[in-house]
């Protein structure tokens, strides 16, 4: 895989995309207490387009993501990751569509950026399940997802060229009762991602 076309998968069209989304995600979890010694996990990591800046920024073993296209996961690790740092931070990785989260030890904070805006109701509600094991009383799961008028959306399966709208209430709904989602809305997305934090309930 070229490296443009690991970034333009992803929506990385030029470079100020590219940089400037996985520049806002890690600066906006630093700036919500993330530190080196957390365990993070990157759900849809992509090409490691915020992958690029945590793994660097974590200590070693603590980044994890998950991702459906193996060979996009390794076009990041061997594209954007300089001097060795893919083997002294030891970063983990699983692949498939399943939202599989065994691999994972645990986290304390974890995010999954313009991934619910390409999920169906069900998938959504599937990866909230598959996640909850995974949360302690502390963690935090940040995700962003397009609010809009659901009767806009695809009747089809999943898919990353496909766009998904949702009402806060429906996301509350697809939470279920096992999370507490805060409502943070609008933190200079590009598209008008809206944010939300999810927490153990």
């Amino acid at each position: 895989m070229r490296i443009r076309g690991h970034r333009v998968y992803v929506g990385g069209h030029t470079p100020e995309k590219w940089y400037g989304i996985g520049k806002r995600q890690f600066h906006y979890l630093v700036s919500q207490g993330l530190r080196p010694d957390h365990r993070f996990l990157d759900i849809a990591c992509g090409s490691l387009r915020l992958g690029q800046y945590l793994i660097p920024y974590l200590d070693a073993g603590n980044y994890h993501g998950v991702e459906g296209s193996e060979p996009l996961v390794q076009a990041g690790l061997e594209n954007e990751l300089l001097f060795d740092l893919a083997t002294t931070k030891a970063p983990k990785f699983g692949h498939g569509y399943g939202f599989d989260f065994d691999f994972v030890p645990g986290f304390d904070y974890a995010i999954a950026q313009s991934l619910f805006t390409h999920l169906t109701r069900e998938d959504i509600a599937l990866c909230f399940a598959n996640l909850r094991p995974k949360a302690h009383a502390d963690s935090r799961f940040y995700f962003t997802f397009f609010e809009g008028d659901e009767a806009q959306n695809a009747h089809a399966e999943s898919h990353a060229n496909l766009r998904w709208e949702f009402s806060f209430d429906t996301m509350q709904t697809l939470a279920g009762p096992a999370w507490s989602l805060n409502y943070i809305g609008d933190w200079g997305h590009q598209a008008d991602q809206r944010m939300v934090c999810a927490t153990p309930a």
